[in-house]
C-alpha cells in the first residue's frame, strides 16, 4: 500500500482507537457463560460431584439441567398431598450450591397424565402444571431463572405440531405460578432453534401476536449454524438483528439467552457443521464467546455441552462436550477456562468494496485547457460484529504507472462507506481498503483492479 504521511497515520490512528472502542455496556464473558448437563449424567454422588466440580472449575457462572416433572410425579399427582419424588433434583440443587454455580433449569416432560397425548414433550394442560411450578419455585427460592420448555418450533418437542399459540398459554400458567408465589425469578422462554418447523423470526412474530413477549423475562435462542459463529451467514450474526425485530415488536428491553450452542469434534460433516478436530472445536467456542461478549443485550450464552453422550467418535450427537465420555478434557474445556478468564479470540472482519472511474469535466485552470479529471466513486462495507456504529477504514489509491499514492481515512456508518476521488492520475490503478484491527478484530486489507472508462469490482 505504500508509506502514509506521518499525518495521515496519526489521524487514522486516533479515529480508529476511538471509533472501534469495545462496547464498555457489554457483559464480560464470565457472566454470561454456562454449560449445559443432563440429569441422567448425574445419577451417583461421585460422578455428579466431579461434573458440578469440573463446571466450577471453568469459571462459568451458570449450569443449565433439564428438570423433568415427570421423574417428580411420574404416577400421577402427588403435590396436593405434601409428597413428590424430589430426590434426584434436590441432589442437583444442593450440589450447584455447593460450587457456587446458579442453575438454569430446563421445564418439561410431561407427565401422561398431564397432556391429551401422553407424550412428555407435549404441552400440560394448565392446572396440574400450575401447581408443580409453584411448588418448584417454593422448594428452590435459589434459583434466579428458568427456561420454559425446550425448542418449541421443532416437532420433536412440540406434539403433536409446533404450536405458538399453545405455547403462549404454556407461558401465561408459568406466569400465574410465579405470580401466585411471589417470586421474582427470571422466566425465559425455551430456545428456539433455526431449522425447525417453523422458523425462529416467524415463531416470534406468532408469538408476539400472542402476547407472549409480554410473559416473558428472556428470549431463548439457540443459534446452531454450519458456519463458523462470525460467519456473516451464520445465526449467531443474525442475533442483532433479532434483537432490534424485537423492539420492532415493542419489547426493545428483552434480552437474548442463548441457552443452547455448541459444535461437535467428529471426523465427518454432520448437520452442524464440516468435520472437526477437538482444537477447531475449541476454536469455535473461543469465537462464539467472543461474539456474545460484544452484545449488552445477550445475558446468556450456554455452551452444550460438559460431556460427551457416548464414546462413538463419529456420531455428532456424541461428542458436543468440553470433555469426553471418561470426563478427560478436550482443548474446548481450557478454552473456555481461558475465555472466562478474560481471553479473547480475534474476530475476522468482512470487507467489501466497489468502485468505478467517471469522466468529468475540470474546473477552474483544467477547464481553460481542455483537460478532463477522472473521478472514481467509492462504497463499501465492514462488518464487525457487535461494535460501535462507526469506525474508519483506509482508502489508498495505487496508480498503475506509478506516482505517490493517495490515502484517506473514511468513516464507516451503520457498516457502509462511501468516497470520491478525482485528478487526472486516476485513470487505472490499485484500489485499497485497509482496516487496521484492534484487540478485538484483527486487521483486514482488500484490493481491486480499477481501469477507465468504466469498471466495477469486489
Amino acid at each position: 500500500m505504500g508509506v502514509l504521511p506521518r499525518s495521515i497515520c496519526t489521524t487514522v490512528l486516533v479515529l480508529l482507537a476511538f471509533l472501534a472502542a469495545p462496547d464498555a455496556h457489554a457483559l464480560p464473558a464470565r457472566d454470561i457463560a454456562g454449560i449445559a448437563l443432563h440429569p441422567w449424567q448425574l445419577q451417583t454422588a461421585h460422578v455428579r460431584e466431579r461434573m458440578f466440580a469440573g463446571a466450577a472449575a471453568t469459571g462459568v457462572r451458570w449450569v443449565r439441567v433439564d428438570m423433568p416433572w415427570s421423574a417428580v410425579e411420574g404416577d400421577g399427582p402427588t403435590l396436593q398431598a405434601g409428597h413428590g419424588n424430589w430426590g434426584t433434583i434436590d441432589a442437583i440443587v444442593h450440589a450447584a450450591d455447593r460450587h457456587g454455580l446458579k442453575l438454569l433449569p430446563v421445564v418439561g416432560f410431561t407427565p401422561k397424565w398431564a397432556s391429551f397425548t401422553g407424550h412428555p414433550w407435549t404441552f400440560p394442560y394448565a392446572q396440574p402444571f400450575e401447581e408443580f411450578f409453584a411448588a418448584a419455585l417454593r422448594r428452590y427460592p435459589q434459583i434466579p431463572a428458568w427456561e420454559l420448555w425446550n425448542e418449541p418450533n421443532f416437532e420433536r418437542f412440540a406434539k403433536p405440531q409446533p404450536d405458538p399459540a399453545g405455547f403462549v398459554e404454556f407461558l401465561r400458567s408459568a406466569r400465574r405460578a410465579r405470580d401466585s408465589v411471589g417470586s421474582s425469578a427470571k422466566l425465559i422462554s425455551g430456545g428456539v432453534a433455526p431449522g425447525g418447523g417453523i422458523d425462529i423470526v416467524p415463531w416470534v412474530d406468532q408469538v408476539a401476536a400472542g402476547g407472549g413477549l409480554g410473559l416473558i423475562d428472556g428470549l431463548g435462542v439457540h443459534p446452531y449454524s454450519v458456519a463458523e459463529p462470525d460467519d456473516p451467514r451464520a445465526w449467531m450474526m443474525q442475533l442483532e438483528a433479532l434483537h432490534q425485530h424485537l423492539a420492532e415488536l415493542g419489547r426493545p428491553d428483552l434480552p437474548l439467552w442463548l441457552t443452547e450452542f455448541g459444535t461437535p469434534s467428529v471426523p465427518v460433516a454432520n448437520g452442524y457443521g464440516p468435520p472437526l478436530t477437538e482444537q477447531q472445536q475449541a476454536d469455535r467456542l473461543r469465537i462464539a464467546f467472543a461474539v456474545a461478549a460484544r452484545f449488552d443485550w445477550i445475558e446468556n450464552l450456554t455452551w452444550y455441552e460438559l460431556r460427551d453422550s457416548c464414546a462413538h467418535p463419529q456420531d455428532p450427537e456424541c461428542n458436543f462436550g468440553l470433555v469426553r465420555a471418561d470426563l478427560s478434557p478436550k482443548p474446548a474445556y481450557d478454552a473456555l477456562r481461558d475465555v472466562i478468564a478474560g481471553a479473547s479470540a480475534k474476530l475476522r472482519p468482512r470487507l467489501t468494496l466497489s468502485a468505478r472511474i467517471g469522466q468529468v469535466r475540470g474546473r477552474a485552470v483544467a477547464r481553460a485547457r481542455r483537460r478532463t479529471l477522472s473521478r472514481i466513486t467509492i462504497s463499501g462495507k465492514l462488518t464487525l460484529p457487535g461494535s460501535p456504529p462507526q469506525y474508519a477504514v483506509i482508502i489508498a489509491w495505487l496508480p498503475r504507472r506509478g506516482g505517490p499514492p493517495r490515502a484517506v481515512p473514511v468513516a464507516v456508518r451503520e457498516g457502509t462507506f462511501w468516497a470520491r476521488f478525482a485528478g487526472r492520475d486516476l485513470r487505472a490503478g490499485t484500489l485499497q481498503a485497509r482496516y487496521l484491527g484492534s484487540d478485538v478484530y484483527q486487521p483486514l486489507t482488500i484490493q481491486v483492479q480499477v481501469a477507465a472508462p468504466l469498471s466495477s469490482r469486489r
